[in-house]
């Protein structure tokens, strides 16, 4: 386990890493290869700095700082573009996502971070959203916007809002026509300036993609947050 300091926030980079990921679009999660090469950069003590480091940048880190919170990387792993190697076993592309397990101050959190090749035989990291959502980078992008739309939109007089957790509630049992998985149902929770927000999300795989169904808005909860944690 690991301690570090709070850092900026996310945001910029996080455009940054979709457009490094759009033109191929993000591909379906898969389990992570047995290949020596990957292990070899997972076990890196740099790697696993560089991933604790972007970590800590998550937004519900720096809206929450715990100075005696300590960070476990555990070995979970989702491949969201395969990873290549060239003839000298250097890592040329690829993307992943890795999760840290925050605990202190009360408070237990999965904080999930997306690792990408930049440039060949180098790495770079930053956060995507808490939690255990199985929708991957550019869905989580889109979702976002569609959550706060059916929470009723930003707090007036606000400029602090971000998801602080997400988790995975169940899914369908088959795929729709031409889904390449079944729907599944998550519930986000977003945090203001004096209220936080349980909003529940519907992810529809179809033949155009991926269809993003936030609320009804009569299933958004909303809740005052308490005075001190404002």
């Amino acid at each position: 386990m690991t301690r570090f300091p709070m850092a900026p926030s996310f945001a910029p980079v996080m455009l940054l890493l979709l457009v490094l990921l759009s033109p191929a679009g993000v591909v379906p999660a898969a389990a992570v290869d047995g290949s020596a090469a990957l292990s070899r950069i997972l076990t890196d003590p740099d790697e696993q700095k560089t991933v604790l480091d972007a970590a800590g940048r998550s937004a519900v880190v720096v809206n929450n700082p715990c100075p005696t919170a300590r960070y476990d990387l555990g070995g979970t792993v989702v491949i969201y573009r395969q990873p290549a190697f060239g003839d000298e076993g250097g890592i040329v592309s690829g993307a992943w996502k890795q999760v840290v397990r925050e605990q202190g101050c009360g408070a237990s959190r999965l904080l999930n971070v997306l690792v990408f090749v930049q440039s060949e035989g180098s790495v770079s990291a930053a956060p995507i959203l808490p939690g255990t959502t199985r929708a991957d980078p550019q869905l989580q992008k889109d979702g976002v916007g569609h959550a706060l739309a059916a929470a009723g939109g930003r707090e007036e007089n606000c400029k602090v809002g971000y998801v602080s957790d997400t988790r995975f509630i169940d899914q369908e049992a088959s795929a729709v026509e031409g889904g390449r998985s079944p729907p599944w149902r998550e519930l986000w929770t977003l945090m203001s300036c004096t209220r936080w927000m349980e909003v529940p999300m519907l992810f529809i795989p179809d033949q155009g993609g991926t269809t993003i169904v936030a609320g009804p808005s009569t299933a958004v909860r909303i809740y005052p947050l308490a005075p001190d944690r404002r």
